[in-house]
């Protein structure tokens, strides 16, 4: 007899067969296709505001992009930097996402301070 492949399982879409790191690359996945969303929205979300306003909300989905990619790259790289300097970015961007959270209270920022936390315990978990 032959065995057959578990059809429910992470490797059917490509992800690791680790729960918790198949998590973490669908979060930090999620995090820079949300920062990149954020940078294309820019000058239609603000198109009534300043070029000034325009720029810093890309600014912010620009960090929220690099974040996810650093967060990639820790997950599929074995680099001792890569994950000093993770340990570090996702705290810091968790609390800045916390406090934009408390002060505008919208659905996306909260979406994103979600994935952040959850990137910061999975960044640190190691």
């Amino acid at each position: 007899m032959h065995s057959a492949r578990n059809p429910f399982t992470l490797d059917v879409f490509g992800l690791p067969s680790d729960p918790l790191t198949a998590l973490d690359l669908v979060l930090a996945g999620a995090l820079t296709l949300g920062g990149a969303g954020h940078v294309l929205l820019a000058p239609i979300a603000y198109r009534h505001e300043s070029a000034q306003n325009q720029l810093w909300f890309a600014g912010s989905g620009l960090a929220l992009m690099f974040l996810g990619m650093l967060n990639l790259a820790r997950v599929r790289g074995d680099d001792a930097e890569t994950r000093r300097l993770s340990k570090v970015a996702n705290p810091a961007g968790a609390v800045f996402l916390l406090l934009l959270a408390a002060r505008l209270r919208e659905r996306q920022t909260v979406a994103a301070l979600a994935l952040s936390v959850g990137l910061t315990a999975l960044a640190l978990r190691k």
